[in-house]
């Protein structure tokens, strides 16, 4: 989706079969593992210039698969914009996502093809996430004069015009050797500042006077969002807000192999009188659940909290105010509830699935 070794004057390093995997072995080697929760990303520094290697878990090997590849740009330019929509292609990978965003306010929205998208617990429409972001330009302009900043979405491409805020000379390297320059320009933009990176000879001769700060950038681009950032730098964060997260989209949408990183080794999980004990016991047994519950019709799945427990007669867990999901056929139709208790670091300690008549409880608000 946003493999653009051409935007870094790179692409002989990829031209064969044997170079790809040669390099995306190397970027497993020795970069950066980014933990997602279906599988995990590896990310490469090669000066101004990024690559980053998908991978996950083969159910039957328990070998690593390569899925495939991205690049990115060193870029500290953050975008918090709201998901409009999901389009994905049909066929892509469990790791890959592309989005259609729109920014806090404003008209102005793009398809953003996500990296490390699976480092976030969740991507729904609405949601609002964090962004660092690179443009890699089909056809660029540089202009002088008055600029009327915008971003607009096409098919799979950007249309975007702004200010020029910096232009530099950005250089790749693989290891200590110097690869290529290409150049790296600082735009702003309605949704935030953009990295557009592009070799020299997508300029017009007539128009490298005007590659400088205050000039103004037309381009038709493909845009591409590294998802592991800000809070979600390293990948994964544990908490008990995302791990109710993760459990619901299981609930709704099934994929039990993403639970996986949040529960402990020694979590334990509980439906009705069916008790597991250990992370692969506990994950079988929520996997038989979340596909009963499927076939019942109950596929709806919503945050609510606690809101009393039988005092005379109290029931193993939970304590008035606990959050926890309701499960059910529709709203108001919830049939059993969750809960979940997390230790300190977050992650899942003991669930409980379970229709007991001592739990009060409302959906949140």
């Amino acid at each position: 989706m946003a493999v653009r070794f051409d935007s870094f004057s790179l692409t002989e390093i990829t031209a064969k079969p044997e170079d790809a995997f040669r390099l995306a072995s190397l970027i497993m080697a020795e970069g950066q593992r980014v933990q997602g929760y279906a599988g995990d990303y590896y990310r490469y520094y090669m000066g101004d210039a990024m690559a980053v290697v998908r991978t996950m878990l083969d159910p039957e090997s328990g070998e690593e698969l390569l899925l495939g590849m991205d690049t990115h740009a060193v870029s500290k330019c953050q975008w918090t914009c709201r998901v409009e929509k999901d389009l994905t292609a049909e066929g892509a990978d469990p790791l890959q996502r592309r989005l259609l965003v729109r920014g806090e306010s404003g008209e102005d929205c793009a398809v953003v093809d996500v990296l490390c998208a699976d480092a976030l617990p969740s991507i729904e429409s609405g949601c609002v996430i964090q962004l660092n972001m690179a443009g890699f330009p089909l056809r660029v302009d540089y202009s002088e004069g008055p600029c009327r900043s915008v971003v607009s979405a096409q098919e799979d491409t950007v249309l975007l015009q702004g200010v020029v805020k910096d232009a530099k000379v950005g250089e790749s390297y693989l290891g200590m050797e110097p690869l290529t320059k290409f150049l790296s320009v600082t735009v702003s933009t309605p949704l935030g500042d953009i990295e557009l990176c592009h070799p020299m000879d997508l300029v017009k001769q007539s128009q490298t006077e005007s590659i400088r700060p205050g000039a103004v950038v037309s381009a038709l681009c493909h845009l591409s969002g590294d998802a592991a950032a800000g809070a979600y730098a390293g990948g994964i964060v544990f908490s008990e807000e995302n791990a109710l997260i993760v459990l619901r989209q299981f609930f709704q949408k099934g994929d039990a192999a993403r639970l996986r990183p949040i529960l402990r080794s020694d979590c334990a999980c509980t439906f009705l009188e069916n008790r597991q004990e250990g992370g692969e016991n506990a994950l079988a047994l929520l996997e038989m659940v979340g596909k009963q519950m499927r076939e019942a019709g109950f596929t709806t799945c919503v945050p609510g909290k606690l809101t009393g427990v039988d005092r005379e007669n109290p029931p193993p867990a939970g304590k008035t105010g606990q959050r926890c999901l309701l499960l059910g056929s529709g709203p108001d139709q919830f049939a059993f509830i969750c809960l979940l208790e997390t230790d300190s670091l977050g992650r899942a300690r003991e669930i409980l699935i379970t229709n007991d008549s001592r739990y009060d409880c409302e959906p949140e608000a």
